[in-house]
């Protein structure tokens, strides 16, 4: 079993902002979280990620207005953010494929035998 990591300081104060952003009509955008000197956007992204991923945090965040993180209240929201983060991975996942064979028939690269998708079959 796997050790949950403890709260970096800036996950900590993020999270303690984002108690005063529950739901979608009241997010907080990075910008906002840069202007109180808490780090960069870079950093920010990463400690929020860090709260979902290692801490089990529902955050979303909105790309329609108005933008931003939140914490998540129901079921709707949740099930918003999971459609959005799922359409993200089927349009990243269809341009890898694209870009694979278009790599492939010009330069010969197998991505799948280089980056060792492949199932090992035997014969």
């Amino acid at each position: 079993m796997e050790k949950t990591p403890k709260m970096s300081s800036l996950e900590e104060v993020l999270l303690n902002i984002l108690q005063e952003h529950k739901g979608k009509d009241n997010p907080i955008t990075v910008r906002e979280l840069e202007r109180m000197n808490l780090s960069s956007s870079r950093k920010i992204r990463k400690a929020i990620a860090n709260l979902v991923i290692h801490h089990n945090i529902p955050i979303a965040s909105s790309v329609n207005y108005p933008y931003g993180f939140y914490l998540i209240t129901d079921k709707d929201e949740a099930l918003q953010c999971l459609k959005q983060y799922w359409s993200r991975v089927k349009e990243v996942s269809n341009r890898a494929k694209i870009l694979s064979k278009a790599v492939e028939n010009k330069f010969g690269i197998n991505s799948q035998k280089e980056f060792k998708f492949e199932k090992n079959r035997q014969a």
